[in-house]
């Protein structure tokens, strides 16, 4: 199963769920769809169309039903409504890093996993238990010992593929902290505030390579 990690929220595609630590909020078909297919393009400027043809495959609806999906999701990330962002004259994306995939393994268990059996054994590994013994003489002591059953290698397995993907989470947050949000505009990397960005009044003398980067005041300059 796959989910999307938003620091701490989390979309998860199969059951059609957007959660904050406060709230879960139920998506529909079609924003889910359109969610995930921003998730997996982000970066880029998926048009009006692309979308409508997304959400609603093989039907016909009204434009201003991608309207009331999107302005949903952003009610549902609450206070984080500016994860999707609205391109002017060109449709919407998603930042890229917004958002880390997760694997999420079922659980999977084994009758035979650290079984252990003894006739003499008197203390059970599911629980831990008191074992008293007597000494063969008038005066009786008594000893508790305390058996605690050994991890299993499922466990010990699933602790390590957690510690990885925490070390992965930790690098991937840190790197989209520092590097500002980007999209990609005919193979141009253009970078900043790019809610600003307006495909309509691009310059024509954009660089063919490097990166570009638009300021709060919505200017683009190549970066020194």
């Amino acid at each position: 199963m796959i989910i999307y990690k938003q620091g701490k929220d989390s979309f998860e595609p199969q059951k059609s769920a957007y959660s904050t630590p406060d709230t879960t909020t139920k998506l529909s078909a079609s924003e889910t769809k359109i969610l995930q297919y921003l998730i997996d393009n982000s970066g880029e400027i998926i048009s009006r169309d692309k979308l409508l043809e997304i959400g609603w495959p093989d039907k016909v609806v009204v434009p201003n039903s991608l309207n009331v999906a999107i302005a949903n999701l952003r009610k549902a990330f609450k206070t984080k409504n500016e994860i999707i962002i609205t391109i002017k004259g060109a449709g919407f994306t998603i930042a890229k890093n917004t958002f880390i995939q997760h694997q999420i393994q079922p659980e999977v268990v084994s009758d035979s996993d650290d079984v252990i059996t003894s006739e003499n054994t008197t203390a059970s590994l599911s629980k831990e238990e008191s074992v008293t013994t007597s000494l063969d003489n008038d005066d009786t002591q008594e000893t508790n010992i305390t058996v605690k059953p050994p991890l299993s290698k499922l466990t010990k397995v699933g602790c390590g593929v957690s510690m990885i993907a925490l070390f992965a989470w930790v690098g991937l947050w840190t790197s989209s902290w520092q590097t500002p949000p980007c999209v990609s505009v005919n193979n141009q990397q253009i970078c900043g505030n790019i809610e600003l960005l307006n495909l309509n009044e691009l310059p024509k003398n954009l660089p063919a390579k490097g990166t570009v980067y638009i300021d709060s005041a919505g200017k683009l300059y190549e970066k020194n």
